[in-house]
């Protein structure tokens, strides 16, 4: 009976180490992390309003249109300069106060993949501070990533010009 425990108990950790190995670390193309004067919750709430991307894009977006394809939500964004870009919007996640969306078009030749996070959270030792920290992970050709990484991180850039007025 014992040596039947201790055969399972192989088999069981070799399975799990197969499923450990099996995982890879995915290691962004950018971070970035924007201090903001302003509780996370004030913060969440005004980045989590899908629409209101427009009125803290510190005149980068023009127009904004959320809508609904069955399950799935995309976000249609039109910028200052006239081009124009369509995001899936693939969580909104209330709890942890993050949400992540899927550049679906256009996205440069070259790039196969962009994804960008953001997530809201208190700034060590500090509640009335909040910190944003933006990623992207990208999938695709080195150089036509670094372009898309370019236009992304300036965007952002954009995005944290825009809270700041808005919330401090």
């Amino acid at each position: 009976m014992k040596q039947l425990l201790t055969l399972l108990l192989i088999c069981c950790s070799s399975v799990v180490m197969a499923q450990m190995q099996a995982a890879q670390r995915i290691i962004p193309e950018y971070t970035h992390d924007t201090q903001i004067k302003s509780t996370p919750v004030k913060v969440w709430r005004v980045i989590r309003d899908l629409p209101q991307v427009k009125e803290y894009s510190n005149g980068t977006i023009k127009e904004v249109n959320i809508r609904t394809v069955g399950d799935t939500r995309y976000r249609d964004l039109v910028f200052a300069d006239g081009h124009k870009r369509t995001d899936e919007i693939e969580q909104v996640h209330e709890q942890y106060k993050f949400f992540v969306f899927h550049i679906q078009e256009p996205l440069p030749q070259g790039v196969t993949k962009a994804i960008v996070t953001a997530l809201v959270e208190s700034a060590p030792n500090s509640d009335d501070v909040a910190v944003i920290r933006w990623s992207m992970i990208m999938e695709g050709d080195k150089s036509a990533r670094k372009k898309l990484v370019d236009i992304l991180s300036a965007e952002i850039a954009n995005y944290e010009a825009g809270l700041k007025k808005m919330l401090e």
